[in-house]
């Protein structure tokens, strides 16, 4: 098997974990967010998802949506806690943690990233700037109908 298969099958056994954990706890909106980021993830090629555990790889994708969505937050109503997450992959947090933060440099993942959260977060935490140098977040943009 060649290195892009191999990476593909992986990549098919880590979906089906985050399927399992998104079907019970999660929304189809993030479950999107963490397809997505899986899918970033398998046409890197500088960092590979073919070593180490997919517990791990499942539960620190889950994880990175979940920081970026705010459902650590117990005032968000997708709530989540870390436990959570490490309890239904067996895995312990400071791993997934650390996994967590190297697939965001990995991918240069930012706060409010388009496409792994949801879109007024996402706005909410993005800025354009206005023909007359004015700075807004996107969110203010278009509430004042400037976008």
């Amino acid at each position: 098997m060649n290195e892009k298969e191999e990476k593909q099958e992986r990549a098919e056994d880590i979906s089906n974990l985050i399927n399992e954990f998104c079907n019970r706890y999660l929304n189809d909106d993030l479950q999107g967010y963490a397809m997505k980021l899986l899918e970033r993830l398998t046409r890197k090629r500088t960092y590979s998802i073919t070593s180490g555990r997919i517990e791990i790889w499942a539960s620190a994708i889950i994880w990175v949506i979940a920081r970026l969505n705010f459902l650590f937050d117990s005032q968000n109503s997708n709530n989540i806690s870390t436990d959570t997450i490490c309890d239904f992959f067996d895995t312990k947090k400071s791993t997934v943690g650390n996994r967590a933060t190297d697939i965001e440099k990995a991918c240069k993942i930012r706060m409010g990233e388009e496409g792994l959260c949801n879109s007024e977060i996402s706005d909410s935490l993005s800025f354009v700037q206005l023909p007359n140098g004015i700075v807004l977040t996107k969110r203010m943009a278009k509430e004042a109908g400037l976008l």
